[in-house]
């Protein structure tokens, strides 16, 4: 194995991961919540280990929206926990975290350990194409959750997990030792490889085509437009006019006197 080709595949399955959960027909993640959200979580093939309860572990990546609302490139970050509560039977699913408010990225952006419920709160997200980025903003979550296997979206309880920035995988990916998550969420010093690029590229078409709005097209046929009317022009009589004559009574006309 070359050198950081673990942390790329990692980079690789999250964009895979992604586009699986866009391509669903009904039950997909609703492209207003990613043109919204202030960061995303992708963790492909999340395990978890036993059975109702045990130990569950998964890799993924974590970008965040820069100043100009583009996408930064991802840092590696890990999760895991006593128990996800997979429903029972699924061994592996990948998993969507939508992070709604700048607030719960703090942790992450500082480095520390976040644990989900806990020090941000979570809540399952609104599925579908037509679902709306606010459906859910009056219950206040931070975080909202999604998950898939073999093309369906199943339920998944994520409280109690944490997430913790992965530092030796990103030395990995970018090539320099002890590159910070400002460091790469800033693009400073990095390296950026093309499988970075291709899902930096791939959230910024994503949330593009979330952003322009959809131009409705009217079904009512337009107003009939009525001929216009000839209008009949008089011909001038080609007759000569008789000079008037003096009305009865009036004064005869002065003749003047040579």
């Amino acid at each position: 194995m070359t050198y950081g080709e673990a942390e790329v595949q990692t980079v690789v399955g999250a964009k895979n991961a992604l586009d699986q959960f866009f391509g669903l027909e009904i039950e997909s993640l609703p492209p207003a919540m990613l043109q919204k959200a202030e960061g995303i979580a992708i963790f492909p093939n999340m395990i978890k280990g036993g059975f109702l309860l045990g130990v569950n572990y998964g890799k993924g990546i974590l970008c965040v929206r820069k100043p100009d609302r583009t996408w930064s490139a991802p840092v590696l970050v890990t999760m895991g926990g006593g128990s996800l509560g997979f429903q029972a039977g699924v061994q592996a699913a990948d998993i969507v975290l939508v992070f709604a408010t700048p607030r719960s990225l703090e942790g992450i952006l500082n480095g520390q350990k976040v644990t989900l419920g806990a020090d941000a709160s979570i809540a399952a997200g609104p599925v579908g194409r037509q679902a709306n980025a606010g459906t859910d903003a009056r219950l206040g979550a931070e975080i909202y959750s999604y998950a898939r296997s073999r093309g369906l979206f199943l339920g998944v309880s994520l409280g109690g997990s944490d997430i913790s920035v992965d530092h030796n995988a990103d030395s990995m990916l970018y090539g320099r030792f002890g590159v910070t998550p400002a460091d790469v969420f800033q693009n400073r010093g990095i390296g950026i490889r093309p499988e970075v690029q291709q899902l930096i590229d791939d959230l910024n078409a994503r949330s593009a085509q979330a952003a322009a709005p959809v131009p409705r097209v009217s079904t009512v046929p337009p107003p009939a437009v009525a001929a216009p009317v000839p209008v009949a022009v008089p011909v001038q009589s080609l007759q000569p006019v008789a000079p008037a004559r003096p009305a009865i009574g009036a004064d005869p006309p002065l003749v003047p006197i040579r």
